[in-house]
């Protein structure tokens, strides 16, 4: 019985340390008009999001796929920063709209394309067809891919994500690096490394850069109450903590 205790809460650890995450727009706020606009939040684990020439459909819309999608304009970027790396990446995609124009979809790691979809939507009218994508990308470090919509208007949902690998036991506590002392914060964040940090905003914009020291404060009463993200590299690991500031 010990021995199968052991086993099963090896199983639960690795399944916990190897967690996913996804993001399916449904939280974010239909675009308004027929503009295409950029587009920036922070998503599931602490990524960060830039969408450019782009639209969020509202649920129902004909080019959409599942509830609210994310549609680019041709040459539009969804980049997506991912602080503690990334394992296998898939997203789902569409043509949109009705023209011939053959779309294709280009991905970058850490500005290298490495892999291009195959041509899309090349005939007249409207298709409903649902394209799935998948990728390994396995880097542990702080990783930035970008999808770039070519040829036409195009329509992406439904992206999810693993972490990179499975990591060991002993690894735990180096990924999982402190920087933040006291999360929950008044006037002033503590700090427990050396680190030059970055303070985003929930929709990913850089509010406040410093170099800190361990054991130092930093007075951020200037800071409106809310959720933020605080972003260094600690030891060499990526490192990103959520902060409230009430």
């Amino acid at each position: 019985m010990r021995k199968f205790y052991s086993l099963f809460a090896a199983v639960i650890l690795a399944a916990s340390i190897n967690a996913q995450g996804a993001e399916n727009f449904e939280t974010r706020t239909p675009t308004a008009g027929t503009a295409y606009e950029a587009i920036n939040f922070v998503g599931q684990d602490l990524t960060t999001w830039s969408l450019t020439t782009s639209k969020i459909l509202a649920a129902g819309n004909g080019d959409a796929i599942t509830g609210q999608s994310a549609l680019l304009n041709k040459n539009g970027t969804i980049s997506i920063l991912f602080p503690n790396g990334v394992g296998n990446l898939k997203f789902q995609y569409r043509k949109a709209f009705t023209g011939a124009t053959v779309r294709k979809i280009e991905v970058s790691v850490d500005g290298v394309l490495v892999n291009t979809t195959a041509g899309f939507g090349g005939t007249s009218g409207a298709s409903t067809t649902i394209y799935d994508y998948s990728f390994d990308i396995n880097k542990s470090e702080s990783t930035t891919i970008e999808i770039k919509v070519t040829g036409a208007q195009t329509t992406l949902d439904n992206f999810s994500w693993t972490e990179a690998g499975v990591l060991a036991v002993g690894n735990v506590n180096a990924k999982n690096a402190s920087l933040v002392k006291n999360t929950v914060v008044g006037n002033t964040l503590m700090f427990s490394a050396k680190a030059d940090i970055q303070i985003l905003n929930m929709n990913g914009q850089v509010v406040r850069t410093e170099s800190v020291t361990e054991n130092t404060s930093l007075e951020v009463s200037s800071l409106a109450k809310g959720m933020y993200v605080v972003t260094a590299t600690v030891n060499g690991k990526a490192v990103s903590q959520k902060i409230i500031k009430k």
